[in-house]
């Protein structure tokens, strides 16, 4: 059955079953969104992929971003998305083979490997990794199915917009422990603007001690230098304690605590941390949850059901 037959069916019946169907596939309902405004949004986004992809065949080249030039020829092909689809299965219980994704024409900076943008205006969802794995499956500290099934966790949740656990999702699917770790640190531009700047300052500042002003004291700007960069380690250590409280207090429920969690917003992995100690607590949060809205009833039919809560 086809993607719109999907969404036509699930607008007729409402079935949990075909919206569980649709969940498998990355498109993640969103909380409080009914049936029919869930089916609405995807016919709404399949659309904006048919006239993509149209377009695209027109005119060959596009830009579809200021400074993202993609073409025909190098879109990413369905066996690139086969190698990251059995990796977000077996983590997150979802496969994505819809979305367009490209190799950009021109490179984004030597050390950039990919990127998801969300559906905006009449663009849809895509997602871009660097060229040099259009033939080739590592470049670099890279592996072309990390970098894609991390792309695609970020498109499958955009539709959450849900930043505080957004990275840590995407990184846990790492290979190496440092990035599965430290992930999670940089969730805004923000962080990472504000971790850059005061190490360009002190830069700054030891080059003019040495060549102009030697009596400038050197130690408040090591401080400042250090200040986010320990809030950022501190902050991401409490969340990472706190989802895998909120993992412990599912594991009684699922066999897929992280496919429960991915589906979830940060106000609800905390309150399941909150009361990760208390099995009745945890019972009773459960199932004022069970026929909440459409989201929770998919979670339950395809993770939950298995452990009744």
């Amino acid at each position: 059955m086809s993607l719109l037959d999907q969404i036509e069916q699930l607008k007729q019946s409402t079935s949990v079953e075909t919206a569980a169907a649709l969940d498998s596939q990355g498109f993640l309902a969103t909380p409080g969104e009914s049936a029919e405004a869930y089916a609405e949004r995807l016919l709404k986004e399949e659309e904006k992929i048919r006239a993509f992809r149209e377009k695209l065949s027109r005119e060959k080249v596009m830009e579809p971003y200021k400074g993202l030039i993609i073409d025909s020829y190098s879109e990413i092909s369905p066996e690139i998305l086969e190698e990251a689809a059995e990796t977000t299965r077996k983590a997150y219980g979802f496969e994505v083979k819809w979305v367009p994704g490209f190799f950009p024409v021109q490179g984004l900076g030597l050390l950039w490997g990919g990127c998801s943008i969300g559906a905006y205006e009449n663009l849809p969802a895509l997602f871009i990794i660097r060229r040099n794995f259009q033939n080739r499956k590592r470049f670099f500290i890279y592996s072309r199915e990390e970098l894609t099934s991390h792309e695609l966790c970020h498109v499958a949740r955009s539709p959450l917009n849900d930043i505080p656990y957004e990275e840590h999702f995407a990184y846990a699917l790492s290979r190496s422990a440092l990035r599965r770790y430290s992930g999670n640190c940089f969730k805004s531009e923000k962080d990472a603007l504000l971790f850059l700047l005061p190490m360009f300052l002190l830069l700054a500042v030891q080059i003019g001690r040495a060549a102009y002003w030697p009596w400038i004291p050197v130690w408040p700007f090591w401080i400042l230098a250090f200040v986010w960069p320990v809030y950022l380690v501190v902050s991401n250590q409490f969340a990472r304690k706190r989802y895998f409280r909120a993992e412990k207090a599912l594991a009684p429920y699922t066999d897929m605590p992280g496919a429960v969690l991915f589906r979830c917003v940060a106000k609800e992995i905390d309150e399941l941390a909150d009361c990760s100690e208390n099995p009745e607590a945890v019972k009773t949060w459960l199932e004022s949850k069970k026929d909440s809205d459409l989201r929770w009833k998919i979670i339950f039919h395809r993770f939950l059901n298995q452990k009744e809560a």
